[in-house]
């Protein structure tokens, strides 16, 4: 009788132990608040690559002629490499995202941003629900170019899932919450995104952004 109490006792508290909901803290306006920094800092980045591109193609020497110009950035270069690091900007990079390995991420997806930008601008690629690049068609495009596109979508996604990683440490957040952290980012990407752009729904729907 006091063993089949004590079965009943137990079952009885275990399925009260199954119903009750465990609530796990996630600080979504902080992993929003990082998001917005980080693709703002990738945004600049890439920026910062294009200005570069485009100075590049306007300054061509001529042999055994050093233009002016380059020597000024000559003597700036020269000056700036004795000076402290903070020194040589008097842009303050916000704390939240000077973990040496979020801005290694910043600085890769940066130099990929254009390109990326232009498939999007075409059509083909959109921002999926889950933080992810996603490509939606390869219609159209030579062989080589499909493989160069999925090269650089596998890559920017690679670098986005060790962002997520990053955040979670960053926030305090367990691992077991990066699918969180992937949906609050996405609706930074969405937010961000250009009239026209492909971005899907936290229901899995496809739409161009109005």
């Amino acid at each position: 009788m006091k063993n089949t109490l004590g079965i009943a006792l137990a079952l009885g508290l275990a399925s009260l132990l199954a119903c009750v909901t465990i609530n796990v803290y996630f600080p979504e306006a902080a992993v929003r608040d990082l998001a917005v920094q980080i693709e703002d800092a990738v945004q600049e980045r890439a920026q910062e690559e294009a200005e570069a591109t485009t100075e590049q193609s306007l300054v061509v020497p001529a042999p055994g002629v050093l233009p002016s110009r380059v020597k000024v950035f000559g003597l700036l270069a020269a000056i700036l490499g004795g000076l402290p690091a903070e020194a040589q900007t008097s842009e303050v990079v916000d704390p939240a995202v000077s973990n040496p390995a979020i801005r290694k991420i910043i600085e890769s997806r940066g130099k990929r941003a254009r390109a990326l930008r232009k498939a999007k601008d075409q059509g083909v690629l959109g921002e999926g629900k889950d933080a992810h690049v996603v490509i939606r068609s390869l219609e159209g495009l030579a062989l080589k170019d499909r493989a160069a596109l999925q090269k650089l979508v596998k890559a920017e996604n690679v670098d986005r899932d060790t962002m997520f990683k990053e955040i979670a440490a960053a926030t305090g957040v367990d691992h077991s919450q990066l699918a969180q952290i992937q949906a609050t980012y996405a609706e930074t990407l969405r937010a961000k995104a250009k009239v026209g752009d492909w971005i899907q729904t936290p229901a899995g729907a496809w739409k161009q952004k109005s």
